[in-house]
């Protein structure tokens, strides 16, 4: 469920200094948990319409649900702003995938693909209301007690599609000229791919136990 940001104004903090897409972007997140809860739903997965999904998905969640516990986020796919470090200490075995503890929580750097219980989709909606915060940004909730525990499936178990223009600004003069080029098009997927795999070599794992490890329960 699409939100436009431009015409959402009333939805923002006046602090707040986002974009009015990444209100829109936000809100549609605020959308989903409410639909989640409105369902009492104990959990559900929230993914981004440009997220690809692997063949086996529904094995992944089944086998997830079952470390699941209140104010739970498990991201299906992130990359890090930055070189991020992830612990694995007690880090839960899915197959060929782990879900790892960040050592850090500015190391989760996506919404596109999460699995995130009612206990936090509520605590969510009680923090970002009106959005002050990006959807992505899971320190912000986890400081406010939003979310009790985070954890990154690695690797990444779902991708990302390839915008027309992944690395122009929104907005910008440029993006609108070439949004749709079919010459441009393979420039611009190959420059996503790049970005990334950069991203994903920011991730770092490390036999160490992480300071979140201990989060209590809502």
């Amino acid at each position: 469920m699409g939100i436009d940001g431009t015409i959402a104004g009333r939805d923002a903090s006046p602090n707040s200094d986002l974009t009015p897409e990444q209100v829109g972007c936000a809100l549609s997140h605020l959308a989903a948990y409410e639909s989640l809860i409105a369902r009492k739903m104990p959990w559900a997965l929230i993914v981004a319409d440009d997220a690809v999904l692997p063949p086996d998905i529904h094995d992944i969640l089944v086998r997830v649900e079952a470390t699941l516990r209140r104010g739970d986020v498990v991201l299906l796919h992130n990359r890090p702003p930055h070189r991020a470090s992830f612990s694995t200490v007690d880090a839960v075995s899915i197959g060929d995938y782990r879900l790892c503890l960040p050592m850090r929580m500015s190391g989760l750097g996506t919404s596109a693909a999460y699995v995130i219980t009612r206990q936090a989709a509520e605590g969510i909606l009680a923090a970002n209301r009106p959005v002050v915060a990006a959807a992505y940004e899971w320190g912000y909730f986890y400081e406010r007690k939003a979310v009790s525990r985070a954890r990154v499936m690695s690797p990444n178990p779902v991708s990302i599609h390839a915008f027309d223009a992944p690395l122009l600004p929104a907005g910008s003069n440029a993006r609108g000229l070439v949004k749709g080029s079919r010459l441009l098009r393979p420039f611009f997927a190959a420059g996503r791919r790049f970005l990334d795999a950069r991203m994903a070599g920011s991730a770092v794992f490390v036999d160490e136990a992480s300071p979140y490890g201990t989060m209590s329960p809502q």
